[in-house]
């Protein structure tokens, strides 16, 4: 007896052992799969893959439009690399959420990437999500560079992209006021042959949001408001949701460490939403999730409410208010928060691969109407060139108040953001700025302070714009 219970137990050790060895030989092999079948740029076959292999709850999510998402996800990035070659893996399992990371090498964009597929741990052949993301700072040659190198590197690297179908938009590259480089590609309109030019008026996506921070700070410097009242000294608590609203300050919102949730309801009415006083009805939806300055969670909310601050205080509408205080002061004369529907001169559409259509597709039917204080307006290169110069030279607010937007907010657990602008730093380079994303465009504004240099970089396809800015991270480096 004593023997068999020893030969079981052995049995049983080696059968665990031999479960775990596969487990992790199945995530590799599972990433190598997938990472096939994208390079496949098959619907059928992506498609198939993610049905076979992601989780039943993944694939429920969003109100059971998971499988649709994940799909119409990885096709458009398929198309956008148009092949990745597998360097290395590893698995990282420091979690409960564990990570297959796959370093692989874009045809397309000539750098390397991170494939990250989550798992499950107890369902470990499971895909819960995956993203692609930029390992910029491994890349590149070493060895300093000259600015006329450093401009010439850009260019020929653009070029390239726009060459493979990766990049449509427009760049532009400045030192201080003095425009280095600016360049169009692609399509403003593939349904006219219409071409984009330095000129074309982009959607920014959340950049927006700079532009409702400035106005509050403009308020601040008036002594209209502090950035330490709370909310509910501007709105209501009548009209918000659950939760303790009097402890969120005019600053939490600012840095995005206010703790509030998201606003129910507005997808459903996106495409009828042209005032603020459109979604007040939903403003009961949103609550306050954790105690104000104790985290970091990027809210689009917030920024909203922000643009009822707006209003309220002034007795403006928040657009108007916007216009005058923020695009004239700053002379941007191409930028607003355009109605969709509203023919408006030298606009670019968005596009992106829809899994309805199996095609790539002008984007119509996933967007707001008309844009707001969290993001959807539209700008253009040499507007955004102003706008930055403008929070530089403080012409919107004082260099106090200037300083205090561009300036990391650690002591509020928002260690890379400031008022309103993103703020990253190392090794004596820090980054200032926003960007912007949604189906069919991505948009980027970075100062880099301490070399002087500004770019911004707009785009109307899928991913566009974040291979050139992931260049020039790369590159003003060896300045």
């Amino acid at each position: 007896m004593k023997r068999y219970l020893l030969m079981l137990i052995f049995f049983m050790c080696f059968i665990s052992h031999k479960a775990h060895a596969m487990k992790e030989v199945d995530y590799n092999k599972l990433a190598s799969q997938f990472i096939t079948v994208l390079n496949t740029k098959d619907l059928g076959k992506i498609e198939k893959f993610v049905v076979k292999n992601f989780s039943p709850n993944s694939l429920a999510r969003w109100e059971g439009k998971g499988k649709d998402r994940y799909v119409g996800y990885s096709m458009n990035v398929a198309l956008f690399h148009g092949e990745l070659s597998v360097i290395s893996t590893e698995l990282d399992t420091s979690t409960n959420r564990i990570r297959h990371i796959s370093k692989v090498y874009s045809k397309n964009t000539d750098m390397q990437h991170q494939v990250v597929l989550f798992f499950n741990d107890d369902q470990f052949q499971a895909i819960t999500g995956w993203s692609i993301e930029e390992t910029p700072q491994n890349q590149g040659s070493k060895g300093s560079l000259t600015e006329s190198q450093f401009i010439e590197e850009i260019k020929i690297y653009t070029d390239k992209l726009a060459q493979r179908g990766s990049f449509s938009g427009t760049v532009l590259l400045a030192k201080n006021n003095d425009i280095l480089f600016s360049a169009a590609y692609g399509f403003a309109s593939r349904r006219y042959d219409v071409k984009n030019n330095l000129e074309t008026k982009f959607q920014i996506g959340s950049m927006n949001k700079m532009f409702t921070s400035v106005a509050i700070l403009q308020l601040i410097e008036a002594g209209k408001v502090s950035l330490d009242d709370p909310l509910t000294k501007f709105i209501d608590k009548s009209i918000l949701g659950k939760g303790d609203f009097s402890k969120i300050k005019i600053r939490h919102l600012l840095s995005h460490t206010s703790g509030i949730g998201n606003i129910s309801g507005y997808d459903e009415i996106q495409n009828k939403v042209r005032s603020l006083k459109d979604i007040q009805h939903l403003y009961t939806s949103i609550d306050a999730t954790f105690e104000p300055g104790t985290e970091w969670r990027y809210s689009n909310t917030g920024m909203v409410l922000l643009g009822q601050v707006i209003e309220n205080v002034t007795g403006e509408n928040y657009y108007d208010y916007i216009n005058e205080n923020v695009y004239k002061k700053a002379n941007m004369q191409q930028s607003g928060s355009y109605d969709l529907d509203v023919p408006v001169k030298n606009t670019a559409r968005n596009y992106w691969f829809s899994v309805e259509t199996g095609q790539v597709t002008e984007n119509l039917m996933f967007q707001s109407v008309k844009g707001g204080p969290a993001g959807g307006g539209y700008s253009t290169v040499g507007d955004l060139h102003k706008f930055a110069l403008a929070m530089q030279n403080a012409q919107l607010v004082s260099r106090e108040l200037s300083n205090k937007a561009l300036s990391a907010k650690p002591e509020l657990n928002a260690p890379n953001w400031g008022y309103g602008f993103s703020v990253r730093s190392s090794a004596g380079n820090t980054t200032v700025g926003h960007n912007g994303s949604h189906l069919g465009m991505t948009a980027r504004l970075n100062m880099y302070q301490e070399k002087g240099y500004i770019l911004v970089v707009l785009g109307n396809f899928q991913s566009s714009a974040w291979p050139v800015v992931a260049k020039v991270d790369q590159l003003i480096k060896r300045l």
